[in-house]
């Protein structure tokens, strides 16, 4: 089973901390995407529900005769009170709850926020279940740099306070490669993580 994590474009509107947010994509955006799937080709589309990601996968799936379902388990995270606030609004009023975010998100949570244990929860609810329900496609998931970090963590069982290592560029590529055995145990790989468009490779 292959599992293709491709992150959103550019969006409209400023800088931000962009979570359930729901800003579209920029003209940008649009053709950043179209770039990353240039002779692509899967079985079925996923998409987080917000419009910067649903509103492609519709888009790719209709044109290219694909199912496509959206599912709000692979929204971006909540940041609350935060949410649409740029880094530099926060440092106003905020800046130390805004430094320990930075240093320890696992222990501070933005004011009204989504924890990150609880995010890590939803996305793995969400991770087994497209599992569960396509094991045997080839699945294009339409989602955020929040998401995808966490499954790659959630992949190479690395810890939370490590996520923000990982560098998800707008409108890259990450290849999951799920194997099963005879017992039907569930065995996960990276393939790639790339910022270059991937094609339709095995």
């Amino acid at each position: 089973m292959i599992i293709d994590l491709l992150r959103h474009g550019d969006v409209d509107g400023e800088t931000c901390f962009r979570g359930h947010t729901d800003d579209p994509l920029s003209k940008t955006g649009w053709q950043q995407m179209h770039a990353a799937l240039e002779n692509y080709a899967a079985d079925i589309v996923l998409s987080s529900s917000l419009q910067r990601c649903a509103d492609f996968a519709t888009h790719w799936s209709d044109k290219n005769d694909i199912k496509s379902h959206l599912m709000p388990e692979f929204k971006e995270i909540n940041f609350g009170d935060w949410d649409g606030l740029s880094a530099e609004t926060i440092q106003l009023n905020q800046a130390a709850e805004l430094n320990s975010f930075w240093n320890n998100p696992v222990e501070f949570t933005p004011p009204n926020g989504e924890t990150l244990h609880a995010f890590q929860q939803r996305i793995l609810n969400g991770w087994n279940s497209l599992i569960q329900n396509h094991h045997d496609k080839h699945v294009l998931l339409v989602t955020h740099g929040g998401v995808i970090r966490m499954i790659i963590s959630h992949v190479l069982s690395m810890p939370l306070n490590k996520l923000l290592s990982i560098e998800s560029p707008l409108a890259s590529m990450t290849r999951i490669r799920i194997s099963f055995d005879d017992n039907n145990n569930q065995y996960s790989s990276l393939v790639f993580h790339s910022s270059m468009s991937s094609g339709n490779q095995e």
